[in-house]
This record gives structure tokens, sequence and C-alpha cells, in this order.
């Protein structure tokens, strides 16, 4: 082990190579050596450098794919079963979302620096704004491209380069003042639990060493509640899930070896009364039977299961119980468990399924999408604005239909309250190409984080996959609900999957119904919704959705994130 540390401490190697020999440390000493989590937190520490900060937004996110997904979880499993709960956070707050943690720190103000050494404050500020703008450069390649252009390109990837390596030392040079020791380091757990004085937050870890919940409370700290799941279960739970979700499902358990799987898997993590309950679901022969019939039935199973082994014994540790007032918590999934619908878990039957306000002027923007180019007709997203109408004050709403992409920009940094109503697209290969489309084109995940925005509240994205990460990825969380997140809006509603057409208009109704409820008869009268409550809003809007009897497809992808 000494062999391994000492080639990861070796400064003269390229950061790939001391990443390699870091992972190989900890992946021999876990379980074995004492030494298993000084590997992880050395491999860990290595990231923000393998993806560094002059690269583009391509190359980092390419950095982060390669060898990394399921570092952090790794490192979090080791903690656990060696009693270090608290550190377990520390590692997964250090370990995950890197790309946004980089990001975040470019954007990270510095007023507190400025008062004890402005001149380093102000070199950072101008350091973090070229290497902002020069991650978003076009470094595509093309056979036409001249070698001036060839030649520029690379200039500028060496201009970058020695900015990152300028940032880090003057970030280092930070840190030797006084008060200044942990300057843009990772937060450490007195931090971490002040996001539990609202409520508890709930980190769900999942990897092949077991999976386990850790329980953030303001009053006790970091509790451990083993979960009785192996990764092997979750993956199971996510492929039924996706199959479940697809246009054109057909019941994964009509193919029979594929049935006996599940049925095996059931009984092996399952209590019997449960097994009884769901045994007229899994018996079913019938090829007959209509699709919603097939895709009620795969969710019941994976609802069953989060329930029962996920999100029931969280409950009871925290000593949760059913009430009229329901209590405010925040879940965070790792790995697979970013793929499902944790909020949604429960024993369902055929019967019964079981901020403050500022006074900056408040712009709710409103943009539908009937009819993209190249894209089916969303007929009920003109309903929907219709319903937005009847409970937004005209004076308050900027509306969009057929919008440009350029429009929608140039709105985007005075608006309080963003809500699309158009398709989605999940770009696989580069989640930083995923857009919400626009009339004239594209709205790209990367255009969004270029621009500011000091007035959001709350989006809206009722949109197709929104909310749904990249698989390569699952603990980077890149998508477009996360970057309006990143982008200054402290609350966002997103999918998970698409959504019927339909739902869109009845889910706005009811959430802005809810949001809009306290608002005076009195037009001219100033009101400002309180959008700490979008995550209730959206709640009673999805429980409104649930007693007409949709389908579990219909009502579980709607999601809040953020606080």
């Amino acid at each position: 082990m000494d062999a391994f540390r000492k080639a990861v401490a070796c400064e003269t190697a390229p950061v790939s190579r001391r990443f390699r020999a870091a992972k190989a440390w900890a992946r021999h000493a876990d379980s074995r050596h004492d030494s298993a989590l000084d590997a992880y937190q050395a491999a860990i520490e290595l990231l923000p450098r393998l993806a560094m900060l002059g690269l583009d937004l391509s190359s980092r996110q390419q950095a982060l794919t390669s060898g990394t997904d399921g570092l952090a979880c790794a490192a979090a499993a080791c903690a656990i079963d060696s009693g270090q709960f608290e550190r377990a956070v520390e590692l997964l707050e250090e370990g995950r979302a890197v790309f946004w943690s980089q990001a975040l720190q470019l954007r990270t103000p510095m007023s507190d620096l400025r008062k004890v050494a402005p001149e380093l404050e102000e070199t950072l500020r101008d350091i973090s704004l070229a290497l902002e703008q020069g991650s978003l450069r076009d470094v595509s390649r093309d056979m036409s491209d001249n070698s001036q252009q060839k030649t520029s390109m690379e200039r500028e990837a060496v201009r970058l380069h020695r900015l990152n390596d300028k940032w880090l030392a003057t970030l280092e040079e930070v840190r030797q003042l006084e008060g200044f020791e942990d300057f843009l380091r990772p937060r450490r757990i007195s931090t971490l639990l002040g996001a539990a004085v609202e409520g508890p937050v709930v980190i769900l870890n999942a990897s092949k060493a077991g999976c386990a919940a850790l329980i953030l409370t303001s009053l006790n700290g970091v509790q451990h509640v083993p979960l009785a799941l192996t990764f092997a279960n979750v993956t199971v739970l996510v492929d039924l899930m996706r199959i479940a979700t697809v246009p054109g499902h057909r019941d994964l358990t009509s193919s029979v070896s594929i049935r006996a799987h599940i049925e095996g898997f059931l009984q092996q993590i399952l209590p019997s009364t449960t097994q009884q309950l769901m045994r007229p679901s899994l018996e079913s022969r019938d090829m007959t039977r209509v699709q919603t019939h097939h895709q009620y039935n795969d969710f019941q199973m994976v609802l069953a299961v989060l329930w029962l082994l996920v999100v029931r014994p969280v409950f009871q540790s925290l000593g949760l119980e059913k009430s009229d007032t329901l209590p405010s918590l925040w879940w965070c999934p790792t790995g697979p468990f970013t793929f499902l619908p944790i909020h949604a878990g429960g024993i369902y039957n055929s019967g019964e399924p079981h901020d403050v306000p500022v006074s900056d002027p408040f712009k709710v923007m409103a943009v539908i999408e009937p009819n993209t180019p190249g894209q089916s007709r969303l007929q009920y997203t003109i309903d929907e604005l219709q319903r937005i109408e009847s409970h937004v004050p005209e004076k308050d709403l900027i509306k969009f239909q057929s919008a440009n992409v350029e429009e929608v920009v140039l709105h985007l940094p005075t608006t309080s309250i963003a809500h699309f109503a158009c398709h989605g697209q999940q770009h696989p290969e580069n989640p930083l190409e995923s857009a919400l489309m626009l009339h004239n084109g594209p709205l790209k995940v990367s255009q969004i984080m270029q621009q500011p925005t000091p007035n959001a509240r709350l989006a809206f994205l009722g949109a197709c996959q929104t909310a749904m990460g990249d698989k390569t990825l699952p603990d980077e969380a890149i998508h477009l609900a996360s970057t309006l997140l990143f982008a200054g809006f402290r609350r966002v509603v997103g999918t998970m999957w698409s959504i019927s057409d339909e739902d869109g208009p009845k889910v706005a109704d009811a959430f802005y119904k809810y949001l809009y409820r306290k608002k005076p008869s009195n037009i001219a009268d100033t009101f400002q919704p309180d959008t700490r409550e979008a995550a209730r809003a959206l709640h009673v809007a999805i429980d409104k959705l649930r007693a007409e009897g949709v389908t579990f497809k219909r009502w579980v992808p709607f999601i809040h994130m953020g606080r």
C-alpha cells in the first residue's frame, strides 16, 4: 500500500496516472487495509484536477465519465462500514456533482476576501471570468479547418491550462490568510448540517458494498439506516422502471424468464404479507391485458419495494407517522437511486392508491410550444397557458407562444417563475446539449448556464425528461432541471420521464391555484406568491391528478428539486 501512496503523491506524474493509482489503491485496500479511506480521499481530491476548469464543458464531462462513476458512493460505503457516518457525508459531498461544484466556484461571491486582500480577490475574479467564458468555447473541429484555425485553438487551450494553474496557485495563496484556510474547499459536516434546518435531508447511498440511508438532521447530526437492498437489486428496479415508462412498453413480466427473475427477487426481499397483496398481479397470465395494466403492475412492484425497503425504514427512524400536517423532507439519491421515484414509494392496489418575498418586480414567464417543428403536436399546452392565466395576474405574466430562443433567453434574467410547456430532449452522449425544444430551435443546457438570473425563484418544466440524468454519470445530475438550479432558480419542478400531454394543464392549474390562493381580490394590489411552498403545491396537484385514477406512469414522474 505504501507504493500506491507514493505513486498518488508524486506531483510530477500526470494527474490521470495518479488518479488511476489512487483508484487501484482504494480497490485493493477496501475491506482489507486501514488505508482504504485515505485512498478514496486521495482519488476524490484529484477529480477537480482531472476535469480541470481550463477544459471546455464537453471535455470536463468526458473526463468525469472516464472511470469516476460510483467512486464517491464506494468511498461513502467504506466510511459507513467503519462507522464514520459524518465522513461518509463529506466524501459524497466532495465526490459528487464535481462539474457543478467547479462551476459554482467560479461564481462564488468573494466580498469577505475583498475586505482583507482586494488584490487577490480581483485576481480570482478576473481568472474565474476568463475560465468560465473559455469553458463555453466551441472546440469541435472540421476537416475544412485550416492550419491557422487549428493553431489558434491549440494556443487557446494552452492559455486556459495556464489560467487553471494560476487559479489553483492563487487559491493556495488565499488559504494562507488567517480565517481563509478552507476558502472554496469542500464543505465539512458542520456546514452541511445547516441544510437540514428546515427538515431532514436523506442521502441514499448505493454501491457494490451495499445500500444505506444517511439522515441529516439539525439536532441529531447524521443517522445511519441500513437498507435491505443490494446494488444489483436497485439496478433491476431501474431496468423495470425504464421499460415501464418507454412508449409502446410491453410488460417486462410477460417474459417467462424475466418473470421468474422478478418473482424470485420479490420473494427474497418482500415480506410474505406484501407478496400476498401483490400476488394477483404477479400471477396474471392473461396476455390480452391492456397496456396500462401492464405498466400498472410494473409500477406496483417498484413502488412497493421502494416503500418497504427504502422509504418506510427512513420514516420509522425519524418517527414520522401519517398526518394531515405534512413535514418537509429532502431526498438526496446517489448512483442508480437517482433514476427511481423515491418520492412515490408506497403500497398501491387497483382500487385505492394507497422564499421570502422580495421587493423586485415579480414576473412569471410562460413559454408554450404546441407546434414545434419536427415534434409531435402538444395540443393541450394552449389549455395549460389558459389555466396559468386564470391564476397569475395579467400584469405579472409574460406569455410566449411559438417563442424564439433569443426571446426567452432575453427574459430569463428578469424572470421570477419560468414555466415551460414544450418538448424536452435529453442528449445521452452529451447532457450539456440537452434542450427545451422551442419554435426556432433548441434552448440548450449550455445556453441557460450562461445567463445571470438574479430574480429567479421557481422553474416549472412541464416538458419531457427534464430531470432525467445521464446514466453514465448519475451522480453528476447534468440535466435540464439541475441546470436551472445552477442558473439561480431556487426550486425546480421537473419530470423523470415523458408526461402525458393532457396532464400538463391539470397539474399546472392545481399548482398555481395553490401558490396564488392568497391573491388579493383587487388586481391592482401587489402580490408575490411564496415559492417556498412549491413542493407542497406540487403535492396538492399530484394528489388531485391521482384522484382521477390515472396510471402510475402519469403521476409518478413529477418531482420537486431545491429548497
